[in-house]
């Protein structure tokens, strides 16, 4: 009789465990809405420092990338499509490089990249991806942020212009 209880309460426990693992991998893009998003200040290509609050009104998508990775330069040209599409009223892309800067500016240039571009080299980037909720620390990673603060999408792994379109509050008629 003990044998039994024992399984049991060992079987509860791993179901529970099981689940939490579930939910934890299944909801990535959801911060605890009482979490405050970091602040940083990023020189982009040119010496500029940018922020994400140099955009109200926006929706802001910060994209984790590097030179070196094939999924992040895979999704790169949907991004730059977006901003074409919608960064005149309702978003701005950043894309942080984990790179090396003379690497991105001459990627940048070549490919077009049509939003800033900053980059953070060394631990760092990999730090603030991590405050921004990354759990895996791969590239590429998104995160979008709406102009209320809230944060629609949190992506590990590629993401698509249609995933990235479905999270946009776009005014009816568009």
């Amino acid at each position: 009789m003990k044998t039994w209880i024992v399984l049991l309460v060992i079987a509860v426990i791993a179901a529970a465990g099981g689940f939490a693992l579930q939910q934890s991998m299944q909801a990535p893009d959801a911060l605890p809405a009482q979490a405050a998003l970091p602040s940083f200040s990023i020189a982009d290509l040119g010496g500029e420092p940018v922020t994400p609050d140099d955009f109200p009104g926006k929706t802001v998508l910060i994209n984790f990338w590097a030179t070196w990775c094939p999924p992040c330069r895979d999704e790169i040209p949907e991004l730059i499509a977006l901003q074409d599409k919608y960064g005149e009223d309702h978003l701005q892309i950043l894309g942080i490089a984990l790179d090396d800067r003379a690497r991105v500016a001459e990627y940048a240039a070549r490919i077009g990249m049509n939003y800033p571009v900053l980059v953070v080299e060394g631990a760092d980037g990999f730090d603030l991806m991590d405050a921004y909720g990354a759990q895996i620390g791969g590239l590429p990673f998104n995160v979008m942020i709406h102009p209320d603060g809230r944060v629609a999408l949190r992506h590990e792994g590629a993401v698509t212009g249609d995933e990235i379109e479905s999270r946009l509050k776009l005014p009816t008629g568009m």
